[in-house]
């Protein structure tokens, strides 16, 4: 997963949410015109990059199908933000 790309260092100290974010969860974060996409890492501090989209609905949508039924996905509006907001992911009829 990690495509040769290094893992990004994030501080989830003082971050405000309804739960801590776990090991294998999808974060989403609003940098710049895009939203980068990663995976929490087993440390806790660290996301792995899964990539990024240059619209919200495309990464929520890449975000919920890298999390699918095991993990999470939580959206970080702003790189700068001490606030995260869990993202449900909508239930695909099969």
């Amino acid at each position: 997963m990690d495509q040769g790309k290094p893992t990004k260092k994030t501080d989830k100290r003082g971050r405000v949410g309804e739960r801590e974010i776990l090991e294998g969860d999808i974060v989403v974060t609003a940098v710049a015109e895009r939203y980068a996409i990663g995976q929490m890492t087993a440390d806790g501090d660290t996301q792995e990059s899964l990539g990024s989209q240059p619209k919200l609905g495309e990464a929520l949508e890449r975000a919920c199908a890298l999390a699918a039924a095991k993990h999470r996905v939580f959206l970080f509006p702003s790189p700068d933000t001490r606030v995260y907001v869990r993202f449900v992911c909508p239930k695909v009829a099969t």
